[in-house]
């Protein structure tokens, strides 16, 4: 049981991170002078380069959106990518937080989306890159049931919801 349901499984982490990823992506060009600020605010990158980060991040970004979409085998490269670059995030909150400096956003999303460096966004990040080297592992299957489709979209649709109302939530209880 538990093998038929993989390619389900890794549809859906394929979905779900296409979503996080062009979500961050769009967030990120529409505010890109507040997202040059947020990575010049982790210092990390010399002065010279915390710019050209910033503006093409976001490109990078939507382009393994599009491929983890794509099943010609393009999808394991985005995930690898996408793996490796969650990973790089992770260890940029981590080194901030140990620094002492929680107080900076995490940059993942702006919008209004402020996220403030934590353990837990560390914990986050990891887990994700997890799901994505998962997906870079695994086969394309030539076809899938609309059925399966269906559920692997509507679960990653209903996990993005969620994840967002449980930040909203936490953001209510902290100026309260």
């Amino acid at each position: 049981m538990l093998g038929s349901m993989l390619p389900v499984l890794e549809l859906f982490l394929r979905i779900l991170l296409a979503i996080i990823f062009a979500g961050a992506a769009v967030s990120k060009l529409r505010n890109i002078g507040e997202f040059h600020g947020v990575v010049r605010n982790f210092k990390l990158l010399p002065e010279a380069l915390d710019g050209i980060f910033a503006s093409s991040l976001p490109w990078v970004e939507l382009a393994i959106a599009g491929f983890l979409l794509v099943g010609s085998g393009l999808h394991r490269y985005a995930g690898a990518a996408a793996g490796l670059l969650l990973f790089v995030f992770a260890i940029a909150m981590a080194v901030n937080i140990v620094r002492g400096r929680r107080e900076i956003d995490c940059g993942c999303f702006r919008d209004g989306l402020r996220q403030e460096l934590s353990w837990l966004l560390v914990a986050r990040n990891v887990v994700l890159a997890a799901a994505a080297l998962f997906v870079a592992s695994q086969e394309a299957p030539a076809t899938m049931a609309f059925a399966n489709v269906a559920l692997a979209s509507a679960a990653a649709a209903i996990s993005i919801v969620l994840y967002f109302s449980a930040v909203q939530l936490q953001a209510l209880r902290q100026k309260a």
